[in-house]
């Protein structure tokens, strides 16, 4: 598939270790020439889409939309928008 999104749970600042660890296969496998799009979700702070741009950044031909979804604990109805928008930004890419 030329699109691929990834929804992942902070952790300890980063990102949950086995989205960490599927994101470190996909280099080492060559990912490249996709568009993708991060979800996040954390309570607080949520880091786990800065954590995914920074592996994806260092494969090649990555485009990542510039539009992340950040959902606090639990879905709202302003996230359902969001997903929309994203949604739409991924599949025009």
């Amino acid at each position: 598939y030329s699109k691929l999104v990834l929804a992942a749970a902070s952790y300890d600042a980063g990102v949950f270790p086995p989205m960490e660890d599927f994101l470190n296969r996909l280099s080492h496998k060559a990912f490249q020439k996709r568009a993708v799009a991060l979800i996040e979700n954390g309570s607080w702070g949520p880091m786990a889409a800065k954590t995914m741009k920074g592996i994806l950044e260092g494969m090649k031909e990555i485009t990542i939309c510039e539009k992340t979804v950040t959902i606090k604990s639990t879905m709202k109805p302003e996230n359902v928008t969001q997903m929309e928008e994203l949604a739409e930004e991924l599949l025009a890419k």
